[in-house]
C-alpha cells in the first residue's frame, strides 16, 4: 500500500483539498469502508492556504477627530476544507471495482449528510505533533465522473471557526483554604476566555464557597450553602450549574459568575478545602498543516 501524506491544496474560492492517511467524521471512518482521500487535481509549490482568520476592524470617529477610535475586531471567515473520497485501489480486484454504485453512494451520503449541526472530524497522517480535530458540517456534495461512472465523491465542508481543537484534558486540584493553585491556559485564542467544565466537591459543608481568579482582576464565583459531599458541576461555556442534590435550586445560591480562564497563567484561590476537576479543550491556530 502506498504512503499518503497530509497536505492541503487551495481550490476554487476558499475550499482546500484534504489529504491524509485516513479521515474520520463522527463515527464514519474511511478505511473501515475501503475508502481513502485523494484528489483529481495536482498541487503546486505556489499554492496558498487560507486559515479562515480574516476579520474586520470596528472603529468610530468622535467629533472632528481625524483618527478613528478603535473599538475592536471580529472574525469574518472560517476554515473550509474539501474532501474527495475514492475507493482504495489496493482493495479492488479490477478497475470496475474502483467506481461507486448507487447503493454505495447512498450509504456514504446517508451517514455523512444526515446530521444536523457540527461533527468532529480528524485527519490522520504518519507524523503529528498533537492529535487535533475540527468541528465540521457538510455544505455541498458532488460527484467526479469518469466515462459516466462515479469515481469520486467530493464533500465541501465548513468548520465551526478558524480553529482546530485539542483533545479533552482533565486536571484535578485538591485545594486547601486560601492556598492558590496555578492553571496554565495554552489556548491560541489570546483575546478570549477559556470556559471549562468544572466539578466541585467538598468533604465538609461550606456556607459561602468563593473561587477567585486573581489573574483575572479577582473575578470571583460564589456558591452558597454547599453541603458535605455535594457534587456541583459548572458548565461554564453553556452557563449551566447543577447539583447532585436533586431538589436543590442551586442557581438561587450562585452569583452567576462562571469560572473563566485568561490565556497564560491563572492564579486561582479557593476559600475552603475542596476538590476541583477541570475538563476543557483548547483551540489551536494551525489550519491544515503539510506533512
Amino acid at each position: 500500500m502506498g504512503v499518503l501524506f497530509l497536505f492541503i491544496k487551495k481550490v476554487g474560492d476558499k475550499y482546500m483539498d484534504l489529504f491524509g492517511k485516513d479521515m474520520v467524521i463522527g463515527d464514519f471512518k474511511l478505511s473501515d469502508y475501503g475508502l481513502m482521500l485523494a484528489s483529481f487535481g495536482s498541487g503546486s509549490a505556489n499554492d496558498e492556504e487560507d486559515l479562515g482568520m480574516s476579520y474586520e476592524t470596528v472603529e468610530t470617529y468622535i467629533g472632528s477627530n481625524p483618527v478613528p477610535v478603535y473599538l475592536g475586531a471580529k472574525y469574518t471567515s472560517k476554515l473550509k476544507p474539501q474532501a474527495t473520497i475514492v475507493k482504495n485501489g489496493c482493495n479492488a480486484y479490477n478497475t470496475s471495482h474502483l467506481y461507486f454504485n448507487e447503493h454505495e453512494c447512498r450509504e456514504i451520503l446517508r451517514q455523512l449528510t444526515g446530521f444536523r449541526g457540527y461533527k468532529k472530524m480528524q485527519i490522520y497522517s504518519y507524523e503529528f505533533d498533537e492529535l487535533l480535530y475540527f468541528n465540521v458540517r457538510i455544505t455541498n456534495v458532488s460527484y467526479r465522473k469518469i466515462a459516466n461512472k462515479v469515481a469520486g465523491i467530493i464533500l465541501q465542508m465548513e468548520c465551526d471557526s478558524q480553529f482546530a481543537w485539542s483533545k479533552e484534558y482533565t486536571q484535578v486540584y485538591h485545594v486547601t483554604s486560601d492556598t492558590p493553585i496555578m492553571f496554565f491556559n495554552t489556548s491560541d485564542d489570546l483575546n478570549n476566555y477559556l470556559f471549562p467544565k468544572v466539578t466541585i466537591t467538598s468533604p465538609s459543608p461550606i456556607a459561602n464557597l468563593e473561587i477567585k481568579n486573581i489573574s483575572d482582576e479577582n473575578w470571583t464565583s460564589v456558591i452558597k450553602n454547599v453541603s458535605a459531599d455535594e457534587r456541583i458541576v459548572m458548565d461554564c461555556k453553556n452557563e449551566i450549574l447543577t447539583s447532585s442534590i436533586s431538589d436543590k435550586v442551586i442557581l438561587n445560591d450562585f452569583n452567576m459568575h462562571f469560572i473563566r480562564l485568561i490565556a497564560g497563567k491563572n492564579e486561582i484561590q479557593v476559600n475552603a478545602n475542596a476538590t476541583l476537576i477541570f475538563h476543557f479543550r483548547v483551540p489551536r491556530k494551525v489550519g491544515f498543516l503539510c506533512e
